[in-house]
């Protein structure tokens, strides 16, 4: 059987078994949560389980270049369910990933309907960042620049969570991170806080007086509110005082 061949049989598999999953009534409530919904089957993580236990197996039998192949089918579904899926497929590869296949990425992000599927694809760079830092930093220094807000999106919420406590990339992320402080984009601007409240766990002094700055330049209250939820006290208090223009 040829690579096409066993990519299609598989892809055609994992599309019976989760179209016979599907609930209307979850379709539906995913539909309501989002202003825009994308087209999904609307599973949640038990549902997401059952896939995963059902094709992961099938999933590491394949070659790389195979993996890659169905990933991207999945991904280009244009169903959010669907690019979960892929992208969960290529995270049980990622060890195997390294920068000749960004171009991939690169096109695969461009068939994001959502950011959820962004920041599920977050896990798969982070593992790419710590293992080839100057090419990857160098791809997402591209991305944030694109005009596809999720490329923008994840070019800072890459560094979050377990890559922000290191405190290893805090400069690229202040950096990457001021690029998008006045994006008109909602889900970006998120996705800014967020990272500069994960980082704010490695050096507190530095990315909290950034903080401020952001404050009183007028950036928008998304970001900076987002940013200091991990605050409290006095210390909340003192960020929320200051207004543009203005000292605390």
């Amino acid at each position: 059987m040829t690579v096409s061949s066993r990519v299609d049989v598989l892809y055609t598999e994992v599309i019976d078994f989760v179209q016979k999953m599907v609930d209307p009534a979850k379709v539906e409530r995913d539909r309501m949560r989002h202003e825009k919904p994308a087209i999904s089957y609307g599973f949640d993580k038990s549902d997401m389980k059952k896939v995963h236990s059902e094709f992961d197996g099938h999933f590491s039998e394949l070659s790389l270049e195979e993996g890659i192949k169905l990933a991207g089918k999945l991904i280009r579904s244009g169903n959010s369910t669907l690019i979960h899926i892929g992208i969960h497929l290529l995270g049980l590869r990622r060890e195997e990933l390294d920068p000749s296949h960004f171009k991939c990425f690169d096109e695969f992000v461009d068939h994001f309907v959502g950011w959820g599927n962004v920041d599920h694809f977050r896990s798969v760079l982070q593992s790419m960042l710590e293992r080839h830092p100057h090419q990857v930093i160098e791809l997402l220094r591209k991305w944030n620049r694109s005009d596809n807000r999720w490329k923008r999106r994840a070019s800072v919420v890459v560094f979050t969570r377990r890559i922000a406590e290191d405190g290893r990339f805090i400069d690229e992320a202040l950096d990457l991170c001021g690029n998008l402080v006045w994006d008109e984009e909602d889900l970006v601007r998120k996705g800014v806080g967020w990272a500069l409240k994960d980082n704010m766990r490695a050096d507190k002094e530095r990315v909290l007086e950034y903080i401020k700055s952001l404050r009183k330049s007028g950036v928008s209250s998304v970001i900076t509110l987002y940013a200091i939820r991990d605050l409290k006290g006095k210390e909340r208090e003192e960020v929320l005082r200051i207004r543009k223009g203005r000292q605390p």
